[in-house]
């Protein structure tokens, strides 16, 4: 028996293309530029999950502040999507930060890891310190070493205090958000996200 398909929100600023790498998502998304008609906010209410696309060139706009606090006080699921990272001299913690002052405290699952060259190709969780390695032409996966297990200790402290104070449970509930980062030419962030995805339509 198939898991219900999740309805995803995605709204992003008119300006900014939504990477093709989201087409990947195993929900079924609904995607929006702002501004949205108010007439319109009751039928996207359906949603069972709210994502806002952020490019890290254009930062985070007023009418994204303004459909981000909607959902926030209606406690959905909801989590800031960052694209661009590549090709900005902001990366994605730049963009947590300024989401952290301008939406809401993000709960970080994976960090960014760069190659020799300053390029995006991998993430590291968090949760279980696995590097999720995007720089081949598959996707690989191993234990972090203790030099980047030092150099994560802080992040990884705040996250995992965040869920001890406000439950595992908490992001379902509407009563935290997430950030996760996504590439544009490599496939990072989108196989994370359909595991969140995959939790949530399991409840």
């Amino acid at each position: 028996m198939s898991e219900p398909q999740i309805q995803l929100l995605l709204a992003h600023h008119p300006d900014v293309k939504p990477a093709p790498s989201l087409t990947a998502l195993k929900a079924k998304v609904e995607v929006v530029a702002l501004p949205i008609p108010r007439s319109k906010l009751d039928y996207l209410e359906s949603v069972d999950l709210f994502a806002l696309l952020v490019d890290a060139r254009s930062g985070i706009s007023k009418e994204m502040i303004e459909l981000w606090n909607h959902f926030q006080d209606r406690q959905f699921p909801r989590a800031m999507i960052v694209q661009g990272i590549e090709f900005s001299e902001s990366d994605f913690d730049d963009i947590v930060l300024i989401g952290n002052r301008v939406l809401e405290q993000f709960a970080t699952p994976y960090l960014v890891l760069h190659d020799d060259l300053g390029q995006p190709t991998a993430l590291i969780s968090l949760e279980d310190n696995l590097v999720h390695d995007y720089s081949g032409a598959e996707k690989n996966r191993f234990s972090a070493d203790n030099e980047l297990m030092d150099l994560i200790a802080d992040f990884q402290e705040e996250y995992l205090q965040l869920y001890k104070e406000l439950g595992e449970d908490g992001f379902f509930q509407g009563i935290f958000a997430i950030a996760i980062p996504i590439g544009s030419e490599k496939a990072f962030g989108i196989p994370e996200l359909n595991m969140v995805i995959e939790a949530l339509s399991k409840r």
